[in-house]
């Protein structure tokens, strides 16, 4: 009987009922003023000022009132105190001993695993991630059915999260154990009774289960807390946006779940399962009961919720957006202005509205980093505004890394559709064109570094003078391309090496000592790390990706292929050799035997290929119209005048034969 009591007890509205039965309406009305006055002041004490307010101040007070009123004070005491004995008790220091015991002893039996024949690492990690689902399921009770703790319920999470960090990456050897762990949660109510279920496989997703329990959180506090406690959610947020990244913050507002079309990206098996086999009811004290459909919300996952709850979904999603506004004006990216925008569209708000309110602060801030600069572009292009794209270049293009080519090629072919800006597009792209040619000629003079010597260049004009199949062009390519090619060292030189590793430049006499190697191999480094970008491009500059993401750009707009013909004269100019395709093969041959010129290799072939179509377009013939079939009045008379026999008229020479005069070719 005291648990049903119990399971019909909520936080909804429970306040207003002590209130109601401790003071009177009349008693409430002449003192509005001085608790008003009280209440503002001891919100804004700190905790430990507002308990020894209490205890030295309020708690004697009782001693000199009327004996009536002080056991008002004490009844109401003794039912706050019964409503809470039940609750889960969220100690955090407790609960960070047990975890950091739990990875003491995987530690102690990943040693013992050396000499012993049988582990418990499986039974370990089981053990350690039981104890954080269990700790989940108390937190939500707190939250949602006791409505109370939410800042140490929140201060929970967050550890939670980094308690599956700690486990993930404990140093046990092989985490497809933790990778790979079946996950089954069971959300419950004091009674016992499923409010939610998840299944999936990984112990890391555990996450969308965090972010399901903060939903409710705020949810609650949104609902049923204080002005001071619904202060709180921004800085609640941001601690989210901290630990999980931003787009935490959108995958919160859905209960955790992953949107439509990032779920084919995602492999793991998550099961939101509202419908589980157990019987579940959240049905509330001062409610109807009546359950958010799915109509009400696209997420579906919060079947428990009353029907008090369904507009908070509002008040919260305006607050996440908010955020992720305060994101963008600090650290824009494409990914967060279409995540903005999915939010904004649930209240009706377009593109257009929404590029309003936003493009001010992107174009501010667009010039305070090269970072900033590129995101406005691919913004402003993947949205059309040609005019913010036309300033955004004319005045800050310096701003731009090798890097950023994608959303500069973008910007720049969007630019082009707007007829004003064709022209200077179309010099945009082929002055980017030509810097790209420059960059891969000084590559390749630095790896043939004779190349540019008189003698080899009148070879070079001698050998393509050949046909492709004369006899000795072999082995004369063969020889010109080792007479051009930079002199290599086989390994390099220590000092060299501890240069490079220290940052210090090379030591005299040593400058070529490096040139062969790859000095990214020597670093023990994540290659496809974006913050490691602009070494990559000191060491291997994707210059084929720069060419041909330019070229695609001059096919696109109007004028292009006239441009591209122009640049074409200007690389067999610079470098002629690109007309010989068996010299381009020679020479990409011996530079594949060096790691640190792999980049150049593709850049030439790149390079070829742009060559030998443009060469193709060049030097195709124009066409010349045929003149109209006129025939030979005097072979027409001699044809209708022999009618009876067969005359052939010579086809290549018409005047070879006179009329009526076999001419019988084989």
């Amino acid at each position: 009987m005291e648990t049903r009591s119990q399971e019909q007890m909520s936080h909804y509205g429970r306040h207003d009922d002590l209130a109601s039965s401790d003071l009177s309406e009349s008693h409430l009305m002449a003192s509005t003023s001085t608790s008003a006055k009280f209440l503002q002041l001891y919100q804004s004490l700190p905790a430990d000022a507002q308990y020894a307010l209490v205890e030295n101040s309020l708690a004697p007070f009782l001693d000199v009132v009327s004996k009536p009123k002080s056991n008002l004070v004490l009844a109401s005491a003794a039912r706050m105190h019964k409503t809470y004995a039940s609750m889960p008790s969220l100690n955090l220091k407790a609960k960070k001993l047990e975890i950091a015991s739990l990875l003491d002893e995987l530690a102690r039996d990943h040693k013992r695993s050396y000499v012993k024949e049988k582990s418990r690492k499986e039974e370990l990690l089981a053990e350690a991630i039981e104890s954080v689902i269990d700790w989940l399921n108390d937190i939500w009770k707190v939250i949602y059915e006791y409505g109370t703790n939410f800042s140490k319920a929140h201060d929970c999470l967050l550890y939670a999260f980094k308690a599956i960090e700690q486990i993930g990456d404990a140093r046990v050897g092989c985490k497809c154990s933790f990778m790979n762990m079946y996950i089954s949660v069971k959300i419950r109510r004091s009674s016992g009774k499923v409010v939610k279920c998840f299944h999936f496989t990984g112990a890391h997703n555990l996450d969308r289960v965090m972010l399901w329990i903060w939903r409710d959180l705020f949810a609650v506090m949104l609902t049923d807390g204080t002005k001071r406690q619904k202060s709180a959610i921004p800085d609640m947020l941001d601690d989210i946006r901290s630990q999980f990244g931003w787009n935490a913050l959108e995958l919160l507002l859905y209960g955790g779940q992953i949107s439509d079309d990032d779920e084919d990206d995602f492999d793991d098996d998550i099961d939101y399962d509202d419908n589980y086999s157990e019987e579940y009811t959240d049905t509330d004290a001062n409610s109807d009961g009546t359950a958010c459909s799915d109509a009400q919300c696209p997420c579906g996952s919060h079947a428990h919720w009353s029907s008090k709850f369904n507009n908070v979904c509002t008040s919260l999603r305006n607050l996440i957006r908010t955020s992720l506004i305060s994101i963008f004006a600090t650290s824009p990216s494409p990914v967060l202005f279409a995540s903005i925008s999915d939010i904004s569209e649930v209240d009706a708000t377009d593109e257009d509205d929404l590029c309003e309110e936003l493009f001010p602060t992107l174009m501010r801030i667009a010039t305070y980093s090269p970072e900033n600069f590129a995101t406005a572009l691919q913004i402003c292009a993947l949205h059309s505004h040609t005019d913010n794209i036309n300033t955004l270049l004319a005045s800050h293009s310096y701003l731009l890394r090798p890097c950023d080519a994608p959303a500069h090629q973008l910007a720049t072919i969007i630019l082009a559709t707007e007829p004003s800006y064709q022209l200077n597009a179309l010099r945009i792209i082929e002055k980017e064109l030509l810097d790209t040619v420059h960059a891969i000629h000084t590559a390749v003079r630095n790896a043939f570094c004779h190349i540019d010597v008189q003698v080899n260049k009148t070879e070079l004009t001698e050998i393509m003078a050949l046909h492709l199949e004369a006899l000795g062009r072999r082995g004369r390519i063969d020889r010109w391309v080792g007479a051009v090619v930079s002199p290599t060292s086989d390994t390099a030189h220590p000092m060299a090496l501890a240069a490079l590793m220290m940052g210090l430049p090379l030591p005299p006499g040593m400058e070529g000592a490096m040139d062969d190697a790859d000095p990214l191999g020597y670093i023990d480094m994540d290659i496809q790390d974006p913050d490691l970008d602009d070494l990559r491009e000191d060491f291997r500059p994707n210059l084929k990706a720069h060419l041909t993401g330019w070229i695609e750009a001059g096919r696109t707009i109007k004028g292009g292929m006239s441009m591209l013909l122009k640049v074409y004269t200007v690389i067999i100019e610079m470098m002629p050799f690109l007309g010989a395709p068996d010299i381009v093969d020679e020479m990409t041959g011996r530079l594949s035997e060096k790691p640190s010129k792999v980049f150049l290799c593709d850049a030439l072939d790149a390079l070829w290929d742009f060559c030998r179509q443009q060469k193709r377009k060049f030097s195709k013939p124009k066409s010349k119209p045929k003149p109209p079939y006129t025939p030979n009045p005097s072979q027409a008379s001699s044809q209708s005048s022999n009618s009876e026999g067969v005359t052939f008229v010579a086809i290549n020479n018409p005047q070879s034969c006179p009329a009526g005069v076999v001419d019988d070719v084989d």
